[in-house]
């Protein structure tokens, strides 16, 4: 196997500076990925807590039932 040299083994003779690529064709700016990534967070945010409102609105709902339910029954069974 053969290992890979790099061309430039003098670290003083690397570029010190940065330079742009030439050609690129990216369009999206790094403001608008990070707007984006910051709109998609808070709208899976919202998107949990509502859900677990309505959850916990169905959970409520059903112990309300129950309470109901064994309050009837403790009713019928005094009397």
């Amino acid at each position: 196997m053969r290992t890979q040299q790099t061309t430039s083994q003098d670290p003083a003779a690397r570029s010190q500076q940065f330079v742009p690529v030439e050609g690129n064709t990216e369009t999206t700016s790094a403001e608008a990925l990070l707007v984006a990534a910051y709109l998609v967070m808070w709208a899976l945010l919202i998107a949990f807590i509502g859900l677990g409102w309505r959850r916990q609105s169905r959970v409520d709902a059903r112990l309300g039932e129950l309470e109901k339910a064994v309050g009837a029954t403790g009713e019928a069974r005094r009397s």
